[in-house]
């Protein structure tokens, strides 16, 4: 291995040394750099985002409403009383399907139909059947499988194949 001479390496060593010493003086003066519209250190900008947080701060309510549940006033919380109401109203009568002629019904596409009394219907569709008390009562296609057709009628369901 050659060596190198003493004094090119001392060279070296000082002209590393002052690119550091430069580097640092660049970086320190940066750093303390005292823009009124720098976006880092801007006091100007902190004191107004402070602003909103005390604005916001006093939105917030100080106390929490209470929640209160009074057990002996309902068992059921999540129970629906119109539920009960069509229930016994449903219970009270007896419910058949009105005559209709089921003639087909396509199920296995992205738009069921169903045939019935010569017009096609899709799902949630409403038949109208009749005249007077029986049309008071729709029948809704709920929904059309490869097992049938189910309808709601009066609040019962019942499921209809074609022949």
């Amino acid at each position: 291995m050659a060596e190198s001479d003493p004094k090119k390496k001392q060279m070296e060593y000082i002209a590393i040394t002052g690119l550091v010493v430069a580097a640092l003086f660049i970086g320190i003066s940066r750093f303390k750099k005292d823009d009124a519209k720098d976006e880092v250190f801007s006091k100007e900008r902190f004191k107004e985002q402070w602003k909103e947080v005390e604005i916001l701060e006093k939105e917030v309510p100080k106390e929490e409403k209470p929640v209160s549940y009074d057990a002996d006033a309902e068992k059921a919380p999540f129970k629906s009383p119109i539920e009960d109401e069509k229930k016994i109203d449903m219970a009270a009568e007896d419910v058949s399907l009105p005559s209709m002629q089921f003639q087909g019904m396509v199920w296995s596409s992205t738009r069921p139909q169903a045939i019935i009394d010569n017009k096609v219907y899709d799902v949630n569709d409403v038949i109208y059947i009749g005249s007077g008390e029986e049309e008071k009562f729709p029948i809704k296609i709920v929904e059309i499988t490869k097992e049938g057709i189910y309808l709601r009628y009066k609040g019962k369901g019942f499921l209809v194949k074609p022949k």
